[in-house]
């Protein structure tokens, strides 16, 4: 397993994403490629829909399976491996809000500040 060595420090791990914002602005000012960006908070509250709408962007036959993929047999080598094989839940929207005064050194990152 590859480590992610920016995901172990709140400021490092906010400015590898005010990076990844800068650099996804980027494409999408420059490319003429359609891209689909799915928000998490509306993913999970509609699966089914967005789901669909990623099969369809990828210009993709629907298959039942896409809603129930937790129950795929398939090896998973990721970080995530237990969570894949869970249907999606909605427990860890705005779970943030608990670690809110904590989280100033992710708020520097995510200004753009190095650690």
């Amino acid at each position: 397993m590859v480590a992610q060595h920016f995901s172990y420090d709140l400021q490092d791990l906010g400015f590898f994403h005010h990076h990844y914002q800068r650099m996804m602005a980027h494409w999408r000012s420059v490319t003429p490629l359609p891209l689909l960006e799915v928000d998490y908070e509306a993913l999970v509250s509609e699966p089914e829909r967005w789901s669909r709408a990623l099969v369809e962007f990828l210009e993709l036959d629907w298959d039942p399976c896409c809603l129930r993929f937790y129950q795929s047999k398939r090896s998973v080598f990721t970080a995530s491996y237990t969570q894949v094989r869970k249907p999606i839940y909605r427990s860890s929207v705005a779970r943030w809000r608990r670690y809110e005064g904590l989280l100033g050194e992710l708020e520097k990152g995510l200004r753009g500040e190095e650690a």
